[in-house]
């Protein structure tokens, strides 16, 4: 798969899909946007990605927005492939990590280095996750619907 040559390479292995840019995610039932600072290391966006695919068991890809540009989608089934390294076979894990997975050792406890945050469009119900707060919440791309609220 090819992606834009902008995209920085850390979030590049997580964009499957640029072929379909819908820059105001979570316009299709089954997407939301996900945006963070270019700044954000990789294992920190992989942990939101997963937690943000946990809070919501019906979607189905979430479009990365690194500093207000879109990049492309990174879906549910290649993320749990890649970065989980699932085996939907036998739902056991695989001797060797995915992506992320260095020595394939883990440090014990949660992260604490990031949260995400959900908003929700109360009129339309699109979804955005932002892994920083301390800006003013996104506005809903749909003309006329305003400002999102914090959901959870």
């Amino acid at each position: 798969m090819e992606t834009s040559p902008e995209a920085p390479r850390g979030y590049e292995a997580l964009v499957h899909d640029t072929s379909v840019l819908d820059v105001s995610g979570g316009g299709r039932s089954g997407q939301a946007r996900l945006e963070f600072a270019s700044s954000t290391r990789l294992l920190e966006l992989m942990e939101t990605l997963r937690y943000v695919f946990a809070a919501d068991p019906v979607l189905d890809s979430v479009l990365l927005v690194p500093d207000g540009r879109p990049v492309g989608f990174t879906a549910r089934v290649r993320f749990e492939q890649q970065v989980l390294g699932t085996d939907r076979r036998d739902g056991r894990p695989p001797l060797r990590g995915g992506l992320g997975a260095g020595d394939h050792g883990t440090l014990p406890g949660a992260p604490t280095r990031f949260t995400a945050y959900c908003y929700r469009c109360g009129q339309c119900g699109r979804v955005t996750y932002r892994i920083a707060a301390d800006e003013a919440p996104p506005a809903c791309p749909v003309a006329g619907h305003g400002a999102m609220r914090m959901a959870r």
